[in-house]
């Protein structure tokens, strides 16, 4: 309440001084709005980021994600007011309200980050101060304000529904649980079909440089092309990152081995950023996630892939939020970019087995072996009096 009030009155007198030609009860509604837009987004983010917790924990073990969320221990329905976002897990002090046993951090934690990542793509997207090729900024003057048009929206919608299925897989692929069928061609749905329905959200087109004798708008075989070649560059670079953080798959050999399920399952995770943003930025995303999975690795001691899982969604909202501005920088592999740019970050993402991987295992060791220790290490819980079920739903 400090930081808004400081931001809503306190933002204004400054702006006054600069701006002598603006008046500061002028500009108090403009900073309202602002508020308005980026707390109503961290509601509707945050909400997400609860409703994710449900999908991470219930889909892989068969259960519905519909209905209200309850105590796993004592089976007692949550309250509406225990249902709110973060503060609700606050309020309660961490504990269930009728048994009392304690209830993860984990859940207020993935609300807040998602609620973060959402609010940071929907800021940018409405005030047009990260897509490329989208127009003048909003973003500019004492009176700046959102952009809200159909066009706009829809956006926006595809990509938060993108990004939050990004944190599903990645959630349920940090728990080293594999992800379900389901899921699966949800997520390759819902990233897909609007594009081939409708071009123009495709942002760039899938070519190294912009077609300027063409409109996306209109190029369907563009729009097949590009999801094509966003699927092939995903298998490409999960392949290639297949050695450190899967080594024993084998599609040939061994088609329905955990490593190749492993795999597999990094395929769809790279396929949903490849999809979004084009295969063009995929290699930063991927030398991105890598470096925020370290931090995650070393906080969680969760094997590499589990790691890079969480953090390609994370990495994925910086893409999104400051796309502009990586675009125009010259130093990022996009659409335009110098050809040796993307094949800089592309050998740059090559490397990541070598310094992101679970080769750390003991040499005498088979590859199944250590996969299998791993697995269980991460499954295994670290308080077994511990409340699993997310507490929002």
């Amino acid at each position: 309440m400090v930081a808004i009030a400081a931001y809503v009155f306190g933002l204004p007198l400054l702006q006054s001084v600069w701006h002598r030609h603006y008046h500061y009860g002028e500009l108090i509604l403009p900073r309202l709005i602002d508020v308005t837009v980026f707390l109503w987004l961290f509601w509707v983010g945050s909400s997400v980021g609860s409703f994710l917790n449900v999908v991470a924990w219930r889909m892989p073990r068969g259960e519905s994600i519909n209905g209200r969320s309850y105590c796993p221990r004592c089976q007692s329905r949550l309250a509406a007011r225990d249902n709110f976002p973060v503060f609700g897990w606050l309020a309660l002090g961490g504990r269930c309200r009728t048994c009392r046993l304690p209830i993860s951090a984990r859940y207020p934690i993935v609300e807040a980050i998602v609620g973060t990542c959402i609010t940071a793509v929907g800021l940018s997207e409405l005030y047009r101060i990260s897509l490329p090729l989208n127009g003048t900024s909003a973003f500019g003057g004492p009176v700046w304000a959102p952009i809200i048009s159909r066009d706009e929206i829809g956006l926006l919608l595809f990509h938060v529904v993108a990004l939050s299925t990004s944190f599903a897989v990645g959630l349920i692929r940090f728990d080293n649980q594999r992800l379900p069928y389901r899921l699966i061609c949800f997520s390759l749905a819902v990233t897909s079909i609007p594009i081939l329905l409708i071009p123009s959200l495709a942002i760039v087109s899938w070519q190294v440089s912009w077609p300027m004798d063409s409109r996306l708008a209109d190029d369907q075989l563009g729009a097949i092309v590009r999801v094509l070649c966003s699927m092939v560059g995903a298998a490409f670079f999960a392949r290639t990152l297949s050695r450190g953080l899967c080594p024993s798959a084998d599609p040939k050999l061994d088609p329905l081995g955990s490593g190749t399920a492993r795999l597999l399952d990094l395929v769809v995770l790279l396929s949903i950023p490849a999809i979004i943003v084009g295969w063009q930025s995929l290699p930063a995303v991927i030398v991105t996630a890598s470096l925020l999975a370290t931090l995650v690795r070393r906080m969680t001691s969760r094997p590499a892939l589990e790691s890079l899982a969480i953090a390609i969604p994370l990495a994925m909202t910086i893409q999104l939020a400051a796309w502009r501005q990586l675009h125009h920088s010259g130093y990022w592999p996009s659409i335009d970019a110098s050809p040796w740019t993307i094949l800089a970050w592309s050998a740059a993402a090559l490397t990541v087995p070598f310094w992101l991987s679970d080769s750390a295992a003991p040499e005498s060791a088979s590859d199944e072996e250590v996969n299998d220790d791993i697995d269980k290490v991460a499954t295994e819980p670290s308080n077994p009096t511990q409340v699993d079920d997310p507490p929002n739903a």
